[in-house]
């Protein structure tokens, strides 16, 4: 019979090179942030969050993707103790150690593209096709307004929702600084969820200001300012990806999305839908509304490209 207190031994298939390359050198007691059914939030002794993500699970920046089937019913719980060292993570679960073996990963680079050769019609067309996979499957209950049956409550984010949407692009567009920093305001945080529905929008949006080639650099700029002067104002997680993004990382399916639609000149609306169509299903499935926010904020993000290059 197996002892109750022998170790888990899982390993790490793959995962972001960047962090592989810091945990080889790193010492020390960290602890478990969250636990969900697909993903493992830890903090490392320095406070950074990192994600240990199930098998089939998406490469993204921070985050190790694992043999593990799932975690909610490994006897794991925020607050437990983690201990880091070269080559092997432990998790001290009621149960026994759980070992987390990082040597011999596939190391996984974000590979962003470039928007210098999309025109404001490659734009148009790209979001045009992004815009209509989204309103067919996509989630209520975000930034595509509220579900049939929504609360008082729900319908009221949904509408808090839009109008900090609306008020962004107006100052995007008008190259309002202060009103970029009043709209970032307006949605970061807002929305129930570790990622609410308002920081994926704006994830987005600060993905594709990162971007060789984009106008949406002020943007950018802002709201690295907001994330520094209220940095209580949402989630860790939310804090943490909407960083990532500003650097240009982000979970590879997203960046998927992106590759595709930067392809080249005069592919019809067809065309360009079908050729996005699989890495928008995998984006989708993020969350309950993540997948759907995100797009949702991809769709503006390039319409607000059209528009800022119309205006050059």
């Amino acid at each position: 019979m197996t002892s109750l207190c022998t170790a888990t031994e899982l390993r790490v298939v793959s995962g972001d090179a960047a962090l592989i390359a810091y945990l080889r050198a790193l010492r020390g007691q960290g602890v478990v942030e969250s636990v969900f059914q697909r993903t493992l939030n830890l903090l490392t002794p320095g406070e950074r969050l990192v994600a240990l993500a199930v098998r089939g699970g998406d490469d993204a920046p921070l985050t190790l993707v694992t043999d593990a089937d799932a975690w909610a019913e490994r006897g794991i719980s925020a607050g437990q103790a983690v201990e880091f060292a070269p080559g092997v993570i432990t998790v001290r679960t009621a149960d026994a150690p759980l070992r987390v073996h990082t040597e011999g990963a596939d190391e996984w680079h974000p590979i962003l593209p470039s928007l210098t050769a999309l025109g404001p019609g490659d734009l148009a067309a790209a979001a045009a096709a992004l815009d209509r996979l989204v309103r067919a499957h996509g989630s209520r209950g975000g930034m595509l307004g509220p579900t049939p049956t929504a609360s008082s409550m729900e319908a009221a984010v949904t509408r808090a929702l839009a109008d900090g949407r609306d008020a962004l692009v107006r100052a995007i567009t008008s190259a309002d600084d202060a009103g970029m920093r009043r709209g970032v305001l307006a949605l970061l945080g807002l929305g129930p969820g570790l990622t609410p529905a308002g920081d994926d929008f704006l994830t987005a949006l600060a993905l594709l200001s990162s971007l060789h080639g984009s106008r949406l650099g002020p943007f950018g700029r802002a709201l690295q300012d907001v994330l520094l002067e209220h940095p209580g104002r949402t989630t860790r997680l939310s804090v943490t990806t909407l960083d990532e993004a500003l650097a240009g990382r982000a979970r590879a399916s997203l960046l998927d999305v992106l590759r595709a639609l930067a392809r080249p000149s005069g592919w019809s609306d067809t065309r360009a839908a079908e050729s996005i169509r699989t890495p928008v299903r995998h984006v989708l499935a993020i969350g309950h509304t993540s997948g759907t926010d995100i797009l949702s904020g991809l769709v503006t993000g390039l319409r607000l490209e059209k528009e800022l290059r119309g205006s050059l």
